[in-house]
């Protein structure tokens, strides 16, 4: 009878030191920052990514949203020619999915064109200055357009705050049906117009800069299987001494202000 017990009581030790350590590790994954960055520029209605490029974008993050680890915690902007913040930093599962419904809404709410600089800059300013694995995932279907700062700004303040900037890129390879014309009732019509190749320069430098990696998706499957948590346990140094920095503190500060206020300026019209 003894012997049962002192076997009881040793399992029962056993048992609650294991469930100890994995408490313990659960507690020591450490927190992982993303800010999520959506182009809503008008071609993201293009329909070669069926239903359109913006739905199949939308659908994927609710997936990466409903199977996002205990430990990551989401932003979300949507840029064109200018940003917003359409949810801030969060690790609620429902916010986020609310604000990705609306993912699209910015198509016809933000200025038209595509604005890497702008989208980068509030992205960075929805991550918390706190020391945690921050990175930004940059979603576009198109080279820059439209240029309000120089986009070694928001690179070499990434690259300050150990931001790593990871990309993905959605085209065509030949043809898509692209959207051409909007009438009054803002009826949109579609035709079939020749896609120019993407020039990867640009979104090569946003990313290795700052120790990240982008891939460009020429199908809707291709996308859909892509493992996202790749990018977000990306967390590679950055590679700073190829940066030079142009701007000061003071600078920087009035550029983030400006910033806000497109925010601030957006918030009624996203509601």
């Amino acid at each position: 009878m003894m012997k049962y017990l002192y076997l009881l009581l040793f399992t029962s030790i056993l048992s609650c030191s294991k469930t100890e350590t994995k408490t313990n590790a659960q507690k020591e994954l450490p927190q992982q920052n993303i800010a999520i960055l959506i182009d809503n520029s008008v071609t993201m209605w293009a329909k070669d990514f069926e239903p359109s490029r913006i739905d199949v974008v939308k659908n994927l993050l609710k997936n990466i949203v409903n199977h996002k680890k205990e430990n990551q915690a989401f932003s979300i902007v949507v840029y064109s020619a200018n940003s917003y913040i359409l949810c801030p930093l969060t690790k609620d599962k429902n916010q986020l999915l609310s604000a990705i419904d609306k993912a699209d809404k910015g198509i016809m709410v933000l200025k038209p064109g595509t604005n890497f600089s702008h989208g980068l800059l509030n992205g960075i300013a929805s991550l918390d200055s706190e020391l945690h694995n921050k990175s930004i995932l940059l979603i576009t279907d198109g080279n820059e357009n439209i240029k309000s700062y120089s986009i070694d700004i928001p690179l070499n303040d990434a690259i300050r705050n150990n931001i790593t900037i990871n990309s993905v890129v959605m085209t065509a390879k030949d043809y898509a049906l692209m959207p051409v014309m909007m009438d009054l009732n803002n009826k949109v019509t579609f035709d079939k117009v020749k896609v120019e190749p993407f020039d990867t320069v640009q979104i090569s430098k946003i990313t290795t800069k700052t120790g990240g990696k982008f891939q460009i998706f020429y199908t809707k499957k291709e996308l859909e299987g892509f493992n996202f948590q790749k990018f977000f346990e990306n967390t590679q140094k950055a590679k700073s001494e190829n940066i030079s920095s142009t701007i000061n503190d003071a600078k920087l500060s009035k550029i983030y202000k400006e910033i806000q206020k497109t925010n601030d300026s957006l918030k009624l019209k996203f509601q």
